[in-house]
């Protein structure tokens, strides 16, 4: 347990204060999530105080500070949402751990595990959560996916293609930065799909030009593949399931998922083009009639994390994101991420 029976009992009797910091465009979704979740906004900080007050200003009674410290001096906050570049999250989350505030961060965590594993210890040392945010795993459709997975039978492979726009006005200098942001999300997917969680021996890597990145391994004779480009187009950002019974699609922009069965046959061949269109448009038009209804307006998943996350903390549960799996993904990045600048194929070995 996070917290104490009295402790939890009394969080649970009133709506949680949620400080933000970081007022740009993650900050703003979170101080929208904050509130869709009954959290009760008490400060924004950020480095450009002009920012963090221009985004108070749109709610009611919300602080505006320049930095962590500020925050935790002049409100009482029970929880801070982490929204800042990834270089200095370490230093924000640990002041917030260190102040007894549950800590929501966004991924990575921080640059490095070593890092990662830092914040995790001082959260257990100051009875407090952590929680990055992966928030795909959180998905109407990974959720969904989940559920089908004895209906494909045998799982054989899984594939991840992130095709973004994400580079679009970048330095060349950049562009690996964008791909090593990008990486934690196919990886908690593989982490939640992959039999045993990923814990891969050998990961082969190829780095085809800068902004390009793919990967696979083999997790107990499933094999798994990354694909990360910032120049291939149209963008998209998917995830197929292999199985010997039938495929699960995964559309992660928009949060949906449908099932393809594998059954075999002349009329299956030939009809399978239109079969497929026909389910992708039933699961996008069910999936935006339920995001219309739910208010989840950008970051498929996000709400349902951010709900979880409070819940969590209210009721002195874990994270709805165990610590284990965000080191364990922490650490493949760290392995898939060394040398990125060489060119090349390379094979690493995870210890």
């Amino acid at each position: 347990m996070a917290t104490g029976p009295i402790e939890s009992l009394a969080i649970e009797n009133r709506r949680l204060r949620v400080g933000i910091v970081g007022a740009g465009l993650m900050g703003q979704w979170h101080a929208y999530e904050a509130r869709k979740a009954q959290g009760n906004l008490v400060a924004i900080a950020d480095c450009n105080l002009e920012a963090a007050s221009r985004l108070a200003r749109t709610f009611q009674g919300v602080e505006a500070c320049v930095d962590i410290e500020e925050l935790l001096s002049r409100t009482s906050c029970d929880l801070v949402h982490i929204c800042t570049p990834i270089a200095t999250h370490e230093q924000i989350a640990g002041t917030a751990l260190e102040a007894g505030k549950h800590v929501l961060i966004e991924k990575p965590a921080t640059p490095d595990a070593e890092g990662t594993q830092r914040l995790i210890q001082l959260a257990a040392r100051r009875g407090v959560l952590i929680c990055p945010v992966h928030q795909f795993v959180f998905q109407q459709g990974v959720m969904k996916a989940r559920r089908l997975l004895d209906r494909i039978g045998h799982v054989l492979h899984l594939e991840a293609i992130f095709c973004t726009a994400g580079g679009v006005g970048r330095q060349e200098s950049e562009l690996d930065s964008v791909v090593a942001e990008i990486l934690p999300h196919p990886l908690s997917l593989a982490q939640v799909f992959l039999p045993g969680g990923m814990v891969p021996d050998t990961w082969m890597r190829l780095r085809p030009r800068v902004g390009e990145f793919r990967a696979m391994a083999e997790v107990s004779g499933v094999t798994v593949s990354v694909m990360i480009s910032l120049q291939a187009r149209p963008t998209q950002c998917t995830l197929k399931i292999f199985g010997a019974a039938g495929t699960i699609h995964l559309d992660l922009f928009h949060g949906y998922a449908f099932i393809e069965p594998g059954a075999v046959s002349k009329e299956r061949k030939i009809l399978r083009p239109f079969d497929l269109a026909a389910r992708r448009l039933a699961a996008a038009s069910i999936n935006l009639a339920k995001r219309a209804l739910s208010r989840e307006r950008a970051y498929p998943g996000l709400t349902r994390l951010v709900a979880e996350f409070y819940a969590a903390i209210r009721t002195g549960q874990c994270a709805p994101f165990t610590t284990e799996a965000m080191l364990n993904i922490a650490r493949v990045r760290d392995i898939l991420v060394e040398g990125m600048s060489r060119d090349g194929y390379t094979a690493v070995s995870h210890s």
